[in-house]
């Protein structure tokens, strides 16, 4: 089951396709995939992109941190609910050669102060991408639950 972060205008997305449940060494995980998908404005037309990377493998211990997190914001008075409270950087890939790391934060070229922005980068060796995107406490809300499910399963 994928869990799937959306942006709050819902034309850009994140997807993490936690596939089969696995271990590397002695942490457990998930064999995974990461689909960014987004719009690209040419200066005259908009233009669907899509980056997506198979065979990643994610640390269930970093999915939970990063659960956990959201979770906590999510419970925050709604005067709290700003993006000056969700800040950080989770790595989810730690395989050599990959990378998935997502980071709430604000971004100097986004002038966004009521959303938090989401920024994604991956890797597979030579092959990398970023996208960055506003969300807001309904998407995150789904993508905690997506989440929650997908590692109840697991556990």
């Amino acid at each position: 089951m994928p869990a799937q972060l959306r942006s709050n205008d819902g034309e850009s997305a994140l997807t993490l396709g936690l596939e089969e449940s696995s271990s590397y060494a002695t942490d457990a995980g998930f064999e995974s995939s990461v689909v960014i998908a987004g719009q690209h404005w040419d200066g005259e037309h908009t233009h669907p992109v899509e980056l997506s990377i198979q065979g990643i493998w994610v640390r269930e211990a970093d999915l939970l941190e990063l659960r956990e997190t959201i979770r906590s914001w999510l419970a925050r008075p709604l005067d709290e609910l700003t993006p000056k409270f969700l800040v950080g950087d989770f790595q989810l890939a730690r395989l050599p050669g990959q990378k998935a790391l997502i980071r709430f934060g604000a971004r100097s070229d986004v002038d966004d102060k009521r959303n938090p922005i989401v920024t994604v980068s991956v890797a597979a060796r030579a092959f990398s991408g970023e996208f960055y995107f506003p969300t807001d406490q309904s998407c995150l809300e789904a993508f905690r639950r997506q989440l929650d499910s997908r590692l109840h399963e697991a556990g």
